[in-house]
């Protein structure tokens, strides 16, 4: 399995999806959830909301390879999360957010076997950060998903890589042409 393993985002999602352990965890679009039930439930739904491109890993320099190739540098992706608890009643949900936040908060750093298979290929480890997002920020978030707005918090898995396939043979130097002149 190369670096680049395109399941790599689906991969991070599931390795944070581990983590909530004791929890029915949920992917999809809270656009797609219904919370009106009549029967005892908790879960937790985590939503993949954006993605960027990690600005601090940006301009890397080309890898070279033992075969003298080079090799384009890993795109390098931040990847925002929105953790929504659902539950039959309000304070079971506040219940099942705290379990959730406690066990992303004690994972904040993933390494190691917690990490999923393409994601232990590319980097050593992962950090899982709480974003201090606002009522307002949230509130857009679900004014776009067209719902009224449910207690959520969001999250910041980053530095996932993802391998580039370019790569390019380095040319040797055939003829030396001067093009300066004194003037």
């Amino acid at each position: 399995m190369a670096l680049g393993d395109l399941t790599i985002i689906g991969d991070m999602t599931r390795t944070l999806g581990d983590l909530l352990t004791g929890l029915d965890v949920t992917f999809l679009s809270p656009a797609a959830l219904d919370s009106a039930s009549n029967d005892s439930f908790k879960r937790v739904n985590l939503y993949l909301y954006q993605v960027l491109e990690n600005p601090h890993a940006k301009n890397q320099r080309w890898i070279t390879g033992a075969d003298g190739r080079q090799q384009y540098p890993p795109l390098a992706l931040n990847l925002y999360y929105l953790l929504t608890p659902y539950a039959s009643d309000p304070l079971s949900a506040h219940d099942v957010l705290s379990s959730a936040m406690k066990a992303l908060y004690e994972k904040s750093i993933i390494s190691g076997a917690d990490l999923r298979d393409s994601l232990r290929l590319s980097v050593e480890q992962l950090s899982v950060v709480l974003c201090p997002l606002g009522l307002e920020d949230l509130t857009r978030i679900w004014n776009a998903l067209q719902k009224p707005y449910r207690l959520s918090v969001a999250y910041e898995a980053r530095v996932v890589l993802v391998e580039s396939d370019l790569r390019v043979a380095p040319a040797r130097v055939m003829v030396k042409k001067d093009v300066y002149q004194q003037s």
